[in-house]
This record gives C-alpha cells, sequence and structure tokens, in this order.
C-alpha cells in the first residue's frame, strides 16, 4: 500500500502543545469531514471517530494517538534529512525547523501516531479512532474518555512508542496484555515478523491505553512509530519506520478481527 506522504508532512507541520492542541484537532476534524468519516468531539477536545462500511459490526478494533507534544508553539518548516534508525542504517527522515533555522522539535510524539489513524481509517472497511488531548500530563484527556464510545470496542492499538521495533507491555506495572491468549500470540507473531532487529518489550511510564485497558477492560499494543529523540528539539521522524508502524498496526487488525480482546 502506497502511503500518502504529504499527509505525514502535513500532519507533522501543525503546531501542538499540551493545552494549546487547537490547531492540530481542527485540521483532524477538517480531515474527517472530508473524507466523510463521522466523528464527535467531547467537552475535553477528544476526538472520536467511526467507520463502518455496510457490516454489521459487534466489536470494533480502535486505533489511538494523542494531539499534544512537549515542544513549544513555534513555525515549524519540515526538512528532509538522512538519518539513522536504531539499526544504525540511513534512511530518509523529517526534521523541524523554525524561520531562525533553528531546530524546533517535529513533534513525531504522537503526530506520527495521529498520520497513522488517519491512514488507517482510509483503508480500513471497519476502524474506531480515538484522539486524545493532554497525553504528556498524565493523560488528561483519555482518563475523561467516553465509556459509550468503547462499549463495543473490542481492542486498541496505540501508536506512541519511539523508534521502529518497541512495545509497551507495562504501562505504570500494569500488563496491557496477557502473553497467554490470542491477541498476543497473533500481535506478537506479526510483530516478530515485521518490526527490524530484536522486539523490545518495555515497561513505559504511560500512554492512553493505559486508561483505556484499565477502564474498559481490553487488550492494547502500543507500538513504535518512527520517532527518534522524542522530547528534543533534534527530534526526528524516520519515514520508513513511521510507514512500518502502521502496516503492523493495519496487520493485526486484519488478523484479530472484529472480536473482544
Amino acid at each position: 500500500m502506497e502511503r500518502n506522504y504529504q499527509l505525514l508532512k502535513d500532519v507533522l507541520s501543525v503546531p501542538s502543545k499540551t493545552y494549546q492542541e487547537d490547531l492540530l484537532i481542527q485540521f483532524i476534524c477538517d480531515w474527517l469531514d472530508e473524507n466523510q468519516i463521522p466523528y464527535y468531539v467531547d467537552t475535553h477536545y477528544n476526538i472520536y471517530a467511526t467507520k463502518q462500511t455496510g457490516e454489521n459490526i459487534e466489536y470494533f478494533p480502535c486505533v489511538v494517538a494523542h494531539t499534544d507534544t512537549v515542544h513549544s508553539i513555534d513555525t515549524i518548516n519540515i526538512k528532509e534529512e538522512m538519518l539513522p534508525n536504531a539499526q544504525g542504517e540511513i534512511k530518509l527522515s523529517l526534521k523541524a525547523y523554525n524561520d531562525n533555522n533553528e531546530p524546533t522539535g517535529i513533534g513525531g510524539d504522537d503526530k506520527c501516531g495521529v498520520y497513522a489513524c488517519l491512514e488507517l481509517l482510509k483503508e480500513l472497511p471497519n476502524l474506531k479512532a480515538a484522539f486524545f488531548v493532554a497525553e504528556e500530563t498524565g493523560c488528561k484527556g483519555s482518563f475523561n474518555s467516553d465509556p459509550h464510545f468503547f462499549t463495543n470496542v473490542g481492542y486498541a492499538i496505540q501508536f506512541d512508542a519511539p523508534e521502529n521495533n518497541m512495545i509497551s507491555e507495562f504501562l505504570m506495572g500494569k500488563p496491557m496484555f496477557n502473553r497467554d491468549s490470542d491477541f498476543f500470540n497473533v500481535g506478537g507473531k506479526l510483530i516478530t515478523e515485521h518490526f527490524p532487529g530484536d522486539t523490545k518489550y518495555h515497561r513505559h511510564p504511560y500512554t492512553d491505553i493505559y486508561p483505556i485497558n484499565t477502564m474498559y477492560n481490553i487488550s492494547c499494543f502500543n507500538i513504535s512509530i518512527g520517532y527518534y529523540n522524542y522530547h528534543t528539539r533534534n527530534e526526528y521522524v524516520v519515514v520508513d519506520d513511521t510507514y512500518n508502524g502502521i502496516k503492523v498496526g493495519k496487520l493485526m487488525i486484519e488478523e484479530l478481527g472484529y472480536t473482544k480482546h
């Protein structure tokens, strides 16, 4: 599947910082309108989209990203550079500079995740997507998520791990999935097959699937989506790694299907 490279650059070009996320929220809403995908925005400014194509779906897969970054609001000029991935390979990458040619941090954490969700909403026939605000300050948006939206969600995949071969197995000390389950057997096999190098299963502090897993009792993956040097001005995005994270997420959804995990 050919990816929309311009859309990736467009998403990464939108400045967003925690509690100053209005431009990215509007970008997502405009894109959903243009692509005729139903959605709504709650009082916290979380966005919930549901794409359904003619089928009676009992449980939807749900993809997740957050709309804030840690970087100060500034002009973002995207430049193409050749930079290393986690395996030391030099790859086409995107990095952000302001009008004074100073690096600003591109905000791949988690605008790469936003892009991944938009691409999958475009491609897959039946999918839910949640875009949460204020993740960087303790998952404020997802802790206040709409329970009704998740009543028919079977599992969730978030695109908010750095580099190209990481999985968040534990968040806040809590497992996001059971290793003795079809969910892990299917997802873990695809991760091993399609992520480069040795897959790293991590204990991370938190991201939005932590409250989702905790409150709604569904299995969740958080997987790498190609951003490097996150939370620094020299953050960059390796394009192939972002694309590969989307591919892995799509394969997971196609194999896990419309069931509850």
